[in-house]
């Protein structure tokens, strides 16, 4: 589930919208939407979780950080301590191999 995707299910949960969201934190309109395609900045994300009442670490993994597994613990630590290019590469590299599962899992099922 992307980041958006759990940003719009909490919004559905606490009644709101997307772009209510967004007007009450400050953000542009359309702002979110954009987040599955362009890395939002961290204090953006901060600004969203502190609003939906969710931890940054739930609305960025989908999990809480006592839930990570030791190979998800290692990717984290690559995303640390690389620079912003590298985060981009990091990012764009899980968001593509993430993609191809959900096609080829929907091909199969």
């Amino acid at each position: 589930m992307s980041l958006v995707t759990r940003i719009r299910e909490k919004c559905t949960e606490k009644n709101t919208s997307l772009k209510a969201l967004e007007r009450e934190i400050g953000l542009g309109n359309g702002t979110i939407k954009r987040w599955d395609e362009n890395i939002p900045s961290y204090d953006k994300v901060i600004k969203v979780a502190d609003f939906l009442q969710v931890s940054f670490h739930w609305l960025i993994f989908g999990k809480e950080a006592g839930e990570l597994t030791l190979e998800e613990m290692r990717l984290v630590e690559f995303y640390r301590k690389a620079d912003e290019r590298g985060k981009r590469a990091i990012l764009r590299t899980a968001e593509s191999e993430s993609a191809e599962l959900e096609s080829s899992a929907s091909k199969t099922g």
